[in-house]
């Protein structure tokens, strides 16, 4: 399981399912200099996050402007991970260790403000329902800041996501989890596939000049569960999308 705080563009007033529900919409295709753009902003994102961890990251930027992720990074001891894509953006982490978790809330919360500073998005928590206030509602009470005051006078000077004005109180919709958009969905399948066919011409590169070593049928294995990763997200896509049609007040939207 995840925690995901998702960063959107949000106009004064505007209620989060509103919000929300415009990212779920396709929008019109990206173009090279929109790409180049992107790219930059995730660019200065990661050299601020990668002053803020302590661990190993690993990072994939895109080349192409045949989708809409920008770009990934993943913190690869505590599973931190921020994207960076053409109309949002989300700061997310592994839910299920209780060792070091002060830690890694003060270390999202800090990535959360250095992703709203950079792309002048607002945060909104889809576990909550309300605007992200600082806090996470995952069973476990927040520590302060680590480092105390000293950490966090270096902190980069954001606005807090906390200022912006919450949607109205009550349950929120599923459908209302950037987790289950159709859209998001749509873009690990893309990414899973890509990756599988990729790890899947190698592999059969290695096959076909004699190498049977360990090594190739590892690549296979990967390229294998790519594969099925991506067609898996693609199902849950289409899945999502008809929950959405037949939800009341989700249809024409």
């Amino acid at each position: 399981m995840t925690y995901e705080i998702a960063l959107y563009p949000r106009r004064a007033g505007q209620d989060w399912a509103d919000v929300v529900a415009a990212d779920e919409q396709d929008g019109p295709p990206m173009d090279r200099t929109q790409l180049e753009a992107g790219v930059a902003t995730f660019r200065r994102i990661e050299a601020h996050l990668r002053e803020l961890l302590t661990e190993p990251v690993e990072v994939w930027v895109a080349e192409e402007a045949d989708g809409d992720v920008l770009g990934e990074l993943t913190a690869t001891g505590s599973g931190l991970q921020v994207e960076l894509y053409d109309r949002s953006a989300s700061v997310s982490f592994p839910t299920g260790a209780t060792e070091g978790r002060a830690l890694l809330h003060d270390q999202a919360r800090r990535a959360v403000r250095v992703v709203a500073t950079e792309t002048g998005y607002e945060a909104y928590d889809p576990q909550t329902g309300r605007a992200y206030d600082g806090l996470f509602d995952d069973g476990s009470q927040p520590g302060p800041p680590v480092g105390g005051t000293a950490a966090a006078s270096t902190e980069p000077s954001v606005p807090s996501a906390a200022a912006a004005p919450a949607g109205p109180a009550g349950p929120p919709s599923p459908l209302a989890d950037p987790r289950l958009d159709p859209r998001m969905l749509r873009r690990r399948a893309v990414l899973y596939l890509v990756l599988g066919a990729a790890l899947m011409v190698f592999a059969l590169a290695r096959l076909s000049a004699g190498d049977t070593g360990w090594l190739t049928w590892l690549f296979l294995g990967f390229a294998g569960f790519n594969l099925l990763a991506g067609w898996m997200m693609r199902q849950l896509a289409a899945q999502a999308t008809q929950r959405a049609a037949e939800e009341p007040g989700t249809a024409g939207a």
